[in-house]
Order: C-alpha cells, then structure tokens, then sequence
C-alpha cells in the first residue's frame, strides 16, 4: 500500500504510472518528477517501489511507478505486483504510457485497463518521433474510440508534460469523466451479462463490475481470490464456463483475447497511418529551409503563397485587387461571384426570396423570424465554413509534410528576439483562421510564460471573421480605389502580427523568467502529405467552429431579430424604436465623444460593437438588419467619413475578438482575474491606436 504522505508533504491524488517494459516510463518519470522521488521495496519483496511527487495547480500528485507490464495476465513476480495494486483499487487515476512508434502493440494494455476503470489517462510516449518516420496518429478519434483522455507527450522536448498533468488533476476531480470501455465480445456477452447481475457493488470495490465477471470467466486466479466470499459466484463462473466451451469448443479466455486484439486493429486501422519518407528530397529541403539566410524567407514566402491560395479560394480575396488593380474589372467580380463564399452568398439569398414568397400571407412576423433571424444565421455561419476547412488544410499539409517543423525552426531565432519559441509560429498563423484554436494552441508551449505569452498575444491576429469586416469596410471607405483597399488590409494585418510580438515581448519582461525559451524538436522526413491525416485535422477544426459558432451564432441572430423587432411598444416596424436601439445608444454616447459619431447613427455603431464581441462575424450582419440594406451599402449609409471609418475599423479589428475566445481565455488560464486583465488589455490597446489613427488622419 502506498503511504498518502511524502516527508511533510500530503499527496492529493495518487497517480498509479503502469506501461509495458521499453515504453520509455523511466525517462518520462523523470522528466516530470526531477528529483522528488521515494525509493522503497514493495512489501514483502526486493522489487524497488519509486514514488515521484509533482506539485501542479494547487495539488500534490505522487506518482507510483509501478513495474512494466505487457497484459493483466502477469507472468513474473514484477508484473503480478502491478496487477495488484490495479485491483487494490489504492489509486486515484491510473496513467498507461503506450508507445506512438509501435501503436499496433502498445495499445493493447491501455485497452485492458480501459475495462477496468473510469479513471484512466493515455500518454502516447516519444511524440517527438513519430512525425519523423512518417508515423500519423489522430489522437482525438484514438480518444473517441478508447472512451478515455490520450495526450501525446515527448520527454524530450517536454511536449504535452503540462497537459499530461492537466489531464490526470481534472480526470482525478470528475470534471473529465468516462466510462469503462465496453467491448463486443459477441457470444461471450450473454455469459458475462448474466454472471454480472450476481456481482453486489460492495463486493468489488472501485472495479467495474462487468469487468470482474468477464475476468472471472477467463479464469483469472487474482479476481477469483477476490471473489472467495461468494462461493455461489465461483460455483456459476465455473458452470457458465463449461457450458461455453461445449457451446463453442473454445474456452472464455480465448474468445475474449480475440475479440480485443480485433477490436485493438479496428483501432490502429482508424487512427493510424504511415507514409513513405523521402530522404533525398529532405536534404535538398534542408538546405534551403534551414539555412539562416534563405529560411526564414522561404518560410515566409510559403505562408503567404499557401494562404493567399486558401483565401482566393474562398472569397476571391487577394487575387481579386491584383485583377482590379490590373484593370480586370469583369475578371475580379466573376471570381468574386463564383468564390465559395459568394456562392453560399447567393444561395442563402435566393433561398430567403423563396421563403419570403413561400410563406406570403402568413403573420408578418413569423416571415421575418424565419427569413431575417433563422435564416439569416444560418447563412453566417456556413459561409465561413469553407474557409475555416481551407486554411485548417493548408496547415495539416504543411505539417503532415514535413514542411511546417522546418518553418518552425527557421523562424525560431526570430521569435526568440520577442521572448517566444518558433512553435510560437503555430498559433499566430491558425490565429488568422480563427482565434479560439489559436489560444488554445498555448498548450504546446515550452514553458508557462510562453504559454500566458500566446494567450494574451493570440487575440490580436486578424481571424477570418474579422477578414470579412475589414473587406466589408475597405470597399465602403474606398469604393474608387483598389490600391488603397489593398494597402490598408495589408498594414492592419501586418500591424497584427506587430502586436502579437509586442505583447508577448511585454509578457516575457513582466515575467520572473526573462530568458526566452529554446527550441528542441525532430525534424520529421520530408513525405507527400497524406490525405487522411490532413482530413482529420481540417475536419476536427471545422467541427469545432460549428460546435463553437453554429449554435451561438444561429441563437445570437435569433436573438439580435428580436432587439431589433421589437421595443418597449412592441413589435416595431423600425429598428430605431427598437430595444437594440437603446442598447446600442448607450456605447453610442461614447463614440459620439470620441470619435464625433452623428447621433442618428451612433447607436447602430454601438450596437454593432456589443454584437461583435458575441460574435464578430455578425458585426456586418447586425448593421445589416438595423439598415435593412446588403453589405456595403449598410455601412455607407452610416454616413462616416475617411478618419471616422479607418479609426473605427482598427477598434474593431482589435479589441476583443468574440466571446467564445474570452471564455477559451478563461478555459485554459483557469483564472477570471487574468481573463479580465487580458480583456482590459486589448480593448485599451485597440482604443488607443484606434484614437491615434483618427487624431492622425484628422490632421493630414
């Protein structure tokens, strides 16, 4: 039995560490318990018992470093210890280390003490690797199937060691909660049902009480030690057994080591794939990649070639103001028209006109509910779809090749100047697709200051909800001018990648570390990118905003419909008498002090700001139904002026980009008090570049 006490120090949570032998457990122990270990021997044993103490958010956690294990079939005086104080139940969270390099044999262990217990966690060991030998693993669908939290980790690089932690304190707590995974095992579930309808709670303890029946039917001595109280039990498990082999001329055991190891394949085959590396085309990659000159050029190159293509894709931007810019008119709006976007565009609105000429005669309300609030948010939130999959692509491909590690590495000097490593890079570019994944990318950091760096750094990026806004914006203010429209797109965003390095610049000298992290990693082979990996990263990011946006957005424009149609009389034909117009002018107030905003327009603009900081892809959308026009006409007919139109769009651009990434913020600081500093932070930020620019223009 493991003491719950080290010297002074009183252990929250016992953490049982059991993997198979060479899985890599002795450097992973080390690498997250340093020096903090009790050496003992097991009761009654020579066999050495090693306990890590890690203190982590506020806990204690003591780590058991219990001898390897191939099955919990022990063969050996050490893996019969193991087995034992799985089944002693004197454990909080087990964490099972399987080896990434050889997924096809490691995961059959975590698969048998997955039946075992709802308090399980997977470390796939030596991460670091597996990109290199054109190993891929979808660890969230490995998750899925497995029923249980898997996090890849390197001992290394230190990858996933913060998050491994994370994962075993919220596990440990119930506030990540599972169930024992339930395999078929086909004939065999009849017998083990029955058996377990005699098993009592109390009789088992911790364990799963399908899991003790099944391991009753296959024999297992240490579940029929434990079972010795109830000899009518024993009894059954013994007739059950004959009768199974008669039935099937195969004994229980063997049944059910056939239906895991399918079960293990099915898996692998699902979450597992390799691919062909290319050396020679690596050396030739090196060169120019790594390389201090040429690096970081190529780097940059490949960056903006791979997400202007993702771009022009979607909304024909920016392919389409080099066409105008050039002369091509017709060219640049039949691209436009026909870009995922502008398709999306025109069908949503053909199918409002069908609707409203559909449901003609019915209550007037009702119409517009359906065509203005449902449908309109529908609309928004499919027609960033396209996008959100053409950049999560781009960067699966750049990742899956081999490409992106060496990018990372050819930058990192440069982001070490501003107290960040080159992995920095990952979440500034996806923070240009959208920020919520952009902050939650602060897991891979190297170390806690970089991590609170990219958190607060992260927001600045211009998203592609943002991008629409900006668009939307430039043609209003500069109908006349591509270049101009260009040119100010091109400096908002470059002034926010200046901001993410700023500000994490800040971080790192408000911080007690100063030092700027270094960078260790593998290069991975450089390999032709396989479509099935990079479909899972494209589709799991995609999910994710329709899981993030496609509700709140949907329920926001509902919910914008009706402060809109309706005031303090009623349902209102306009939306100046609305209950967003009273809500909106109250920010109104302060935009007509700061920025000289006509009173008439004001509290659109205001309500506008309080709408996108819900969600900013609705900004456009909500002026939209104040105005009751399209687009660009909606903004013109705000009546702003060049100096008023520009300071306000920076405003826009960077103060808090939506709600959903404050409470990403919150999700992964676990702290309302740094959330609150960091929303303060941008929004003084944005109001004060915002006011120099309008104090600026005013005076040119």
């Amino acid at each position: 039995m493991v003491l719950r006490r080290f010297g002074e120090r009183t252990c929250d949570y016992v953490v049982a560490v059991v993997g198979q032998p060479s899985v890599g457990k002795s450097t992973f122990f080390a690498q997250v318990t340093g020096e903090l270990v009790r050496v003992a021997s097991w009761p009654g044993t020579t066999v050495e018992q090693k306990v890590g103490i890690v203190a982590f958010r506020d806990k204690v956690l003591c780590l058991v470093d219990l001898p390897g294990i191939y099955g919990l079939s022990p063969t050996s005086l050490e893996e019969k210890i193991t087995k034992n104080f799985l089944i002693s139940g004197d454990w909080d969270v087990i964490l099972v280390l399987a080896d990434s390099l050889i997924p096809e044999r490691s995961i059959y262990l975590p698969i048998q003490v997955s039946e075992m217990t709802d308090k399980l966690v997977v470390a796939l060991t030596k991460w670091d690797a597996t990109h290199k030998v054109g190993l891929h693993l979808d660890v969230k669908k490995l998750s899925s199937r497995l029923s249980f939290p898997v996090v890849p980790v390197s001992s290394i690089t230190g990858e996933g060691i913060r998050e491994i932690l994370s994962t075993l304190v919220d596990v440990a707590e119930g506030r990540i909660k599972s169930n024992p995974l339930k395999i078929d095992y086909g004939f065999l579930d009849s017998y083990i049902n029955e058996l377990t309808g005699l098993i009592g709670d109390s009789e088992v303890g911790k364990l799963p009480k399908r899991w003790v029946a099944l391991r009753l039917l296959e024999s297992d001595q240490d579940i029929v030690d434990l079972m010795r109280g109830r000899p009518d039990i024993i009894k059954k498990t013994e007739e059950l057994r004959e009768e199974f082999r008669k039935a099937t001329e195969r004994t229980p055991e063997e049944i059910a080591i056939l239906k895991r190891y399918e079960y293990a394949t099915q898996v692998v085959r699902e979450t597992v794939v390799r691919v062909r590396v290319r050396p020679h085309i690596t050396a030739l990659i090196d060169k120019i990649y790594l390389n201090t000159l040429t690096g970081p050029l190529a780097s940059v190159i490949t960056l903006f070639a791979v997400f202007a293509a993702a771009f022009t894709l979607n909304t024909g931007f920016p392919f389409t103001y080099i066409l105008r810019y050039l002369g091509f008119e017709a060219i640049a709006d039949a691209l436009e028209t026909h870009s995922l976007s502008g398709l999306l565009e025109s069908f949503f609105a053909f199918v409002g006109e069908v609707l409203r000429s559909g449901l003609a005669g019915l209550n007037e309300e009702l119409v517009s509910l359906v065509v203005d609030g449902i449908l309109g948010g529908l609309g928004t939130v499919l027609s960033f779809l396209p996008l959100i999959f053409l950049v999560s692509a781009s960067l699966s491909m750049l990742e899956d090749s081999g490409l992106g590690p060496r990018m990372v590495a050819s930058l990192h000097n440069f982001f070490k100047f501003f107290g960040l490593s080159g992995r920095a890079l990952y979440p500034l570019v996806i923070g240009f697709g959208c920020n919520v994944p952009a902050v939650y990318q602060s897991r891979i950091s190297i170390d806690e200051v970089e991590r609170r760096e990219i958190i607060v750094s992260a927001p600045f990026i211009i998203c592609q909800a943002r991008l629409i806004v900006l668009l939307y914006f430039t043609r209003s203010l500069f109908p006349g001018s591509t270049f101009i429209q260009a040119s100010v797109i091109t400096l908002l965003y470059i002034l926010s990648i200046i901001l993410y390095l700023l500000t994490a610049k800040l971080v790192r000298i408000l911080s007690s570390v100063r030092e700027s992290p270094e960078l260790i990693m593998e290069l991975p082979m450089i390999h032709r990118p396989s479509f099935k990996v990079v479909w899972w990263g494209s589709w799991s990011n995609t999910k994710h905003f329709l899981r993030k946006a496609g509700i709140i957005i949907l329920v926001l424009s509902v919910l914008s419909w009706v402060l809109l149609s309706y005031g303090p009389a009623g349902y209102v034909d306009s939306p100046e008498a609305s209950y967003g117009a009273i809500v909106g002018s109250y920010l109104g107030r302060i935009l007509e002090i700061l920025y000289d905003v006509g009173s008439e327009n004001s509290w659109m603009i205001g309500y506008a700001l309080i709408y996108g900081f819900i969600a900013k892809e609705g900004l456009i959308a909500s002026v939209s139904q104040i105005t009751g026009l399209a687009g660009e006409e909606a903004l013109r007919s705000l009546g702003l002026n060049i100096a008023q139109g520009v300071s306000l769009l920076i405003f826009m651009m960077f103060y808090v980009p939506c709600m959903a990434t404050v409470a990403t913020i919150y999700q992964e600081s676990k702290s309302l008090r740094f959330t609150l500093y960091v929303t303060t932070y941008l929004i003084l930020v944005a109001l004060t570049i915002s006011l120099a620019a309008y104090w600026i223009l005013l005076i040119a």
